[in-house]
């Protein structure tokens, strides 16, 4: 039987849709502060925030003088100005004020982040930050990893946008706090409803035959708070792939039809606190679907869920403590013409124990212990479906006036491939009041999947259980700078990776490679008045191969996005510019796409105070451009979105 792996939804190497950008050429589917104050000991209060991750970090968000509050960079919580690592947060806001209609929509040109995907509507996504591969950057959602054991990579495309508060985007790798997986960095997705009560709602109609709707309640009763908000979104969607285009693997397949996309998804979680300060929660997020596809198999049935569970409170007056246990859960059943083809259903179980210590001199020590295990249940015969994780972690926040350091460790044992030790050293100094410069030196590691190690061999692939994890070692520089409703920040980095893992076609295998190196700028400057928002961001990289002296596919070389809005009473008008230059789609670069330019526009007019009425219209010019080769990416669209909130 012959099979399009070009289109394949669950060829091996990509599990069930996903592409290891390394390798394309295996079967794949388709304003200022002083930064001289900690901020733990300017706002005591932070230290408690970060002690109840999950909780606190969807919630904190404080007016634009004090700064917006994170917890990914260091897994304590911090204001966005305090902050030494590279940081990106879109809020709430944010989404409603751009209404993207995915998570990859949102953060294609954030800096340091590329998008490449097989087309729009809940279709294969990857995201490269810092010219790393979708597997070497880590996702946690309200604070547990997930992902697909078997790929490696998360399927953002299907996490419902309108059920997402915030989102933290920390470039750089950070394995000493959160091991396998951060090369590039982390990206945290929290899903829960700020502060406060009440309801929310939302209802959206467009181009392609596209519906989607919101709603959401919050409140609390006594020392308990809760959120419940259930969405929904479907699409007729477009025909994604070119018919009959010519590829590595044979001509695509000639199917000329729409390929649909369902989603629907819950996220709920209640929190109560004690009266000596202990907090107790809950919570879970579930989305499913389905998302159609040319090729064969030709659908997919997916199952994304995360739910977690955490205690923690101040044992001290120097000592916040805190548990969390959750499990994050990628299923997947293909289909092809209707009929079952494979299953690929992965869990991870996690738990994590962290402890904040205030220490004489003013630092912060955090000490934890993580661990997980994660479990395949598969169609496919794999050689090994279980392993475990466990790791061992400290920190330390020294605050020296003008100059802070931050010193990191992690131990991490892992079932396949044993012990390993990452680290990192961050340094900053004010120069001036509003002027901060930051260097930084950090390890870090990637486990080989399921699918690099144990995928049974079929004839066209087999996995090599004689691989050797990834490494990285990254050197950077910053600074910030703030100037009045100005705000410029520039880093430069180099990310050496060795023992990069890629498919030998040669061997229908996957193998290591002695190094890939990652030159980057990445730069941002964001003004903000009463009146009017604007944010640009630019990102240029210069990655290599070193073995072969390639590009590494799939990642352009300049990638820019300019955001401009103008409030005028009830009225806001706005507009989007991405773009990008060409780049190779495969690891031989013989394969090219060319660069592209995106123009969105969007207008909102508040009809009263609870309801807002908004139009954007995507892609105005009407351009055709590809991220992924033969996947063509929608035209001109638009959409009209009626909200409700109370007061």
């Amino acid at each position: 039987m012959a099979t399009d792996h070009s289109s394949c939804a669950a060829c091996v190497g990509c599990d069930d849709r996903r592409t290891a950008l390394d390798s394309p050429d295996r079967p794949s589917p388709q304003a200022g502060t002083n930064h001289m104050d900690h901020p733990f000991f300017r706002h005591p209060s932070l230290l408690a925030c970060g002690l109840l991750l999950p909780l606190c970090s969807a919630q904190a968000q404080t007016d634009e003088e004090t700064g917006t509050i994170v917890v990914t960079a260091t897994r304590t919580a911090q204001t966005v100005d305090d902050t030494l690592a590279p940081v990106t947060v879109l809020t709430r806001s944010d989404i409603e004020r751009l209404r993207p209609t995915s998570v990859p929509d949102l953060l294609a040109g954030q800096p340091g982040i590329d998008v490449s995907s097989n087309g729009a509507f809940g279709k294969n996504t990857s995201i490269s930050l810092r010219g790393t591969s979708a597997g070497q950057t880590l996702v946690l959602i309200d604070g547990i990893r997930a992902g697909s054991a078997t790929s490696g990579t998360t399927a953002l495309e299907y996490l419902p946008v309108d059920q997402i508060e915030r989102i933290e985007i920390v470039r750089g790798p950070r394995a000493s706090l959160y091991g396998a997986d951060a090369l590039g960095g982390v990206i945290q997705i929290f899903t829960r409803p700020g502060t406060g009560s009440g309801w929310q709602a939302s209802v959206t109609g467009g181009s392609f035959g596209t519906w989607s709707g919101r709603a959401a309640t919050r409140g609390e009763i006594g020392n308990t708070r809760y959120h419940l908000t259930v969405s929904g979104l479907a699409s007729d969607g477009y025909d994604i792939q070119e018919n009959g285009a010519p590829t590595s693997f044979g001509a695509t397949t000639v199917e000329p039809d729409d390929d649909r996309y369902r989603n629907t998804a819950l996220n709920f979680g209640v929190s109560h606190h004690l009266d000596n300060g202990v907090e107790f929660g809950a919570q879970a997020l579930r989305a499913e679907g389905r998302t159609d596809y040319d090729g064969f198999p030709n659908r997919t049935d997916f199952v994304e869920q995360v739910i977690s569970a955490h205690v923690g409170g101040e044992l001290t007056e120097t000592w916040y403590s805190r548990l969390t246990v959750g499990e994050s859960r990628d299923e997947t059943d293909n289909l092809a013409n209707g009929s079952d083809f494979s299953t690929f259903d992965t869990r991870r179980q996690s738990a994590s124990w962290q402890n904040d210590l205030s220490l004489p001199g003013e630092q912060l020590l955090t000490v934890g212990l993580d661990g997980w295990r994660d479990r395949v249940d598969s169609t496919t015969d794999f050689s090994e479906d279980r392993r475990d994780n466990w790791a061992v972690f400290a920190q330390d926040q020294i605050d020296l006036g003008r100059h802070q350091l931050i010193l990191g460790l992690r131990r991490d044992d892992n079932e396949a491939f044993g012990t390993h030790t990452t680290g990192n050293a961050t340094w900053g100094v004010a120069l001036r009041e509003n002027l901060r410069a930051t260097a930084s030196y950090g390890t870090a590691f990637k486990a080989p999947t399921f699918n690099d190690l144990y995928y049974p061999d079929e004839g066209f692939y087999a996995g090599n259980p004689d691989l050797d994890p990834e490494t990285a070692q990254n050197m950077e520089v910053g600074l910030q700078y703030d100037l009045a409703q100005f705000t410029l920040n520039v880093n430069v980095f180099r990310n050496d990776i060795d023992d990069l893992i890629v498919f030998d076609a040669a061997k229908s295998t996957v193998s290591n490679i002695d190094q890939a190196r990652i030159d980057g700028v990445e730069s941002g400057l964001t003004y903000r008045s009463e009146e009017w928002r604007a944010h640009a961001a630019l990102t240029a990289l210069d990655t290599e191969n070193r073995t072969t002296g390639a590009e590494l596919p799939r990642r352009a070389e300049l990638t820019g996005r300019i955001e401009l809005d103008r409030i005028m009473g009830a009225y806001r008008l706005g507009t989007t510019l991405l773009a990008q230059d060409g780049r190779y789609d495969d690891a031989a670069n013989t394969v090219s796409l060319a660069g592209y330019g995106r123009l969105d526009l969007r207008a909102e007019w508040l009809l009263m105070p609870q309801w807002a009425l908004q139009v954007r219209i995507e892609n105005v010019l009407d351009k055709d451009y590809q991220t992924a080769a033969t996947y063509e990416q929608p035209g001109r669209a638009g959409y009209l979105t009626l909200s409700y909130r109370t007061p």
